[in-house]
């Protein structure tokens, strides 16, 4: 069988091909599991020759890289240190195969030991078993089951996308020779037998942190664009390995245009990267950024500064079907990178997550952070419903009125009472701001006025973090024909709260007067009085005429 393989160091005289691993004096992390005490009689029973009765564990301690040209040397027998290590890594997965052709009974096995080329794919070798399989946790920690006197070979197989530098395979023999000869950095040792073995291989990770910038920028409306920035802190890499592939993905919430997705900015330490240093692409709602290699070879130099994406998108509605989730936008970003020791082609992850993590609205948020993941960002929207009415009866409805809105210049006051305070010059405007359309919403037949969607606030920003309502200004610019528009300075403060507005219940209502016209021609009331006192006195001259008359005819 043809075997690709990758030869190891032969230093151990004692025929233990990982001691440089298990002893290694930069990249380590976080407190070892330390183990319990031998008492005298068992470790007298260290000594001597090997007990092949006896079974041993494989103790990984998983670790970052040491930074700023400190060490922290593991001790194989206790797993302490000397020196500071850095942080543990949790969720990292090692299978463990015994090599079965290497019997360690006879002194040839130990040689073979020595000269053994680890397989790049232990799979395809027929002389190994995979005997366990662990995963990390509690600060890097992960312990085999028992194992037999034998070779092993460690295979680091799963890791969280943001771990990278992984772990070379490495062989651990049980029992191991706690000799000075092995390693000088720790003093004297034991000389013992150790059958439990702490071993610490290295891994670099990408510290994630995630964003979003004051939607007051971009607009309060439905329509207008959010900013999600993200960067990524890159990680020390190992002398002899350069980066494989970096990606930062953000899956965008569906309600995003997706024709609107993309990116407004790509920066490292500060600086605009090159056009020529990443890729942009779509697949559905995900936007990723990938570095080329040009782009790659900038980041082997830049451990500890920043990469920082800028992704964005226009909000085109608060709805997806679901009540609860009504105007609340969740986002997570995620970092897919590895190194290799040998540069050439490499094929990034083909499944990165398609969906961030989310978590129902009515419950405390996320505390901790997804292996691979930035801290979940939320963004809280609503809508607004006006009810105008004519104030006659005061509940029927008026067609054509016209309404623009204005952020109230106390957007959240402390006493939760919005106040009628706006900037003329600032109405919102469709889509956003700076394109000098306002937003005007006319009622319909039944009266019914709807802003589909306003910024309420997100969990990031002050003031109004995470805020359950925004103060906004209504101003209604024309009534309804024959009604009479408000003059100014007649404003309506509203409160937008996070979530729907039920269709059948109002924010607020607004009333409208009839408009007063030039008096009509009378004919009734005042007018009748005055042509009955017009007439009566009419008919009393015609009958003092008439007595006059008859008077002077009798003379």
């Amino acid at each position: 069988m043809s075997v690709k393989r990758t030869t190891i160091g032969r230093r151990l005289a004692c025929a233990v091909g990982a001691s440089a691993l298990i002893l290694s004096g930069a990249g380590f992390a976080a407190p070892a599991l330390a183990q319990t005490e031998p008492s005298a009689n068992v470790a007298a029973a260290n000594y001597g020759n090997i007990d092949f009765t006896k079974q041993g564990r494989i103790i990984i301690n998983k670790h970052l890289h040491q930074e700023d040209g400190s060490s922290a040397v593991g001790d194989p027998a206790t797993g302490d240190y000397k020196g500071t290590p850095t942080e543990g890594l949790n969720g990292v997965t090692f299978k463990i195969y015994k090599i079965k052709n290497i019997d360690l009974s006879k002194q040839e096995g130990w040689e073979a030991v020595n000269k053994y080329n680890i397989p790049a794919d232990p799979t395809k070798d027929d002389n190994l078993k995979e005997v366990d399989t662990v995963t990390t946790a509690n600060g890097g920690k992960a312990t085999t089951k028992d194992l037999s006197v034998a070779a092993y070979v460690v295979y680091e197989t799963d890791a969280p996308a943001d771990v990278i530098d992984r772990a070379s395979p490495f062989v651990v023999t049980l029992p191991y020779p706690d000799t000075t000869a092995n390693d000088d950095r720790l003093g004297e040792r034991t000389n013992t037998w150790l059958y439990d073995v702490n071993v610490f291989p290295k891994n670099g990770k990408t510290k994630l942190n995630k964003t979003v910038e004051m939607q007051n920028t971009y607009g309060l409306n439905v329509g207008s664009e959010v900013h999600f920035p993200v960067t990524a802190v890159i990680p020390k890499v190992a002398e002899d390995k350069v980066f494989k592939y970096f990606q930062v993905i953000d899956p965008m919430d569906p309600r995003f245009d997706q024709e609107s997705l993309g990116v407004e900015s790509v920066t490292l330490n500060g600086k605009a990267l090159e056009s020529d240093d990443y890729t942009v692409a779509g697949d559905g709602s995900r936007v990723i950024v990938s570095l080329t290699s040009q782009g790659l070879g900038k980041l082997k130099n830049a451990a500890g500064q920043e990469l920082k994406v800028v992704f964005k998108g226009k909000l085109k509605s608060l709805d997806n079907g679901k009540p609860e989730e009504f105007g609340r936008i969740l986002n997570q970003a995620y970092v897919y990178s590895d190194t290799e020791s040998n540069p050439g082609q490499s094929t990034p992850p083909s499944t990165p997550p398609i969906w961030p993590v989310t978590t129902p609205p009515d419950t405390p948020p996320v505390t901790t952070t997804p292996p691979g993941g930035t801290p979940l960002v939320k963004q809280f929207w609503g809508d607004l419903r006006i009810l105008k009415v004519d104030k006659g009866d005061g509940k029927t409805g008026l067609e054509g009125a016209k309404f623009k809105i204005y952020p109230a210049t106390k957007p959240y006051p402390e006493n939760g009472t919005c106040g009628p305070e706006y900037d003329k010059n600032a109405p919102v405007q469709v889509n956003g701001t700076g394109n000098g359309n306002d937003l005007v919403v006319t009622s319909d037949k039944n009266g019914n006025v709807h802003f589909e969607g306003l910024f309420v606030s997100d969990d990031q920003n002050d003031p109004g973090k995470s805020a359950a309502q925004r103060c906004y200004v209504l101003v209604e610019t024309e009534a309804p024909t024959g009604f009479v528009t408000p003059k100014d300075g007649t404003v309506f403060p509203v409160a937008v709260k996070i979530g729907q507005t039920a269709t059948t219940t109002y924010d607020a209502k607004v009333e409208n007067v009839k408009r007063d016209t030039p008096d009509l021609p009378l004919t009734g009331g005042k007018g009748v009085l005055f042509l009955m006192i017009a007439g009566g006195l009419l008919l009393l001259v015609a009958v003092g005429a008439g007595f006059v008359f008859v008077r002077r005819i009798n003379e």
